[in-house]
């Protein structure tokens, strides 16, 4: 699974700010394959179009093409891009100098984030919070809700799969953004609220400002 790690600079969450240029970028392979480090220039924030209305790429010509986020899009019609940037925005976790990339095993139960270090740790915490009684609870590299969307998967922990979970999130980022055809923003917000436009509009606007940054250099 391609995981691009990138060297931010005051990048936050919840909400990821990327009012400061992003120094480098990594593209890995994830599971101990190699990794390739890239430099790129600064690039200015305010160069970046944070607002559409349609998607800029599918999955064909772009260095995403071969990889299990390019095929994921492709098999959705979505901008294998902006999904990046959506479990980016969900799933980031802070890693050596100062590098941030998606993490398939996050766990978030009523706005508190879990990052454990393996896929049997976050099993273990899973199983604990379901044990509890607790079933509102993000899952995995794109945060799928376990209570919205347990019913995609035979058994929960299934859902710290990465490639089951990436296409769940997929199937759903798809059907949010189909549902605002003339507003690309919106529609992506609705993968994080349906019921607060405001937020999700604020939403989609940084994941798509995020995907271009992303597209400018990959």
């Amino acid at each position: 699974m391609l995981i691009i790690h990138i060297k931010k600079q005051g990048v936050k969450h919840p909400g990821v700010s990327i009012q400061n240029p992003i120094k480098h970028f990594w593209i890995g392979l994830f599971s101990g394959l190699c990794l390739i480090s890239q430099p790129m220039e600064s690039m200015a924030a305010d160069s970046i179009q944070a607002n559409g209305n349609s998607q800029q790429s599918l999955a064909s010509n772009t260095k995403f093409q071969n990889t299990q986020w390019g095929q994921v899009a492709r098999r959705h019609r979505i901008d294998p891009y902006i999904l990046y940037a959506v479990a980016l925005m969900e799933s980031r976790k802070n890693g050596e100098q100062n590098r941030v990339m998606p993490w398939p095993w996050a766990i978030n139960n009523a706005g508190n984030s879990f990052i454990p270090n393996s896929q049997q740790e976050a099993e273990v915490l899973l199983n604990q919070m379901l044990d509890q009684g607790k079933r509102n609870i993000d899952v995995g590299i794109m945060q799928v809700n376990l209570r919205w969307h347990g019913h995609r998967v035979a058994k929960p922990e299934q859902l710290l799969i990465p490639s089951i979970n990436i296409e769940i999130g997929a199937s759903v980022l798809s059907e949010a953004i189909q549902s605002a055809p003339d507003n690309l923003a919106h529609g992506i917000g609705r993968y994080y609220s349906w019921q607060n436009e405001p937020a999700a509009i604020q939403y989609g606007q940084k994941v798509i400002a995020l995907a271009n940054q992303i597209r400018a250099i990959l």
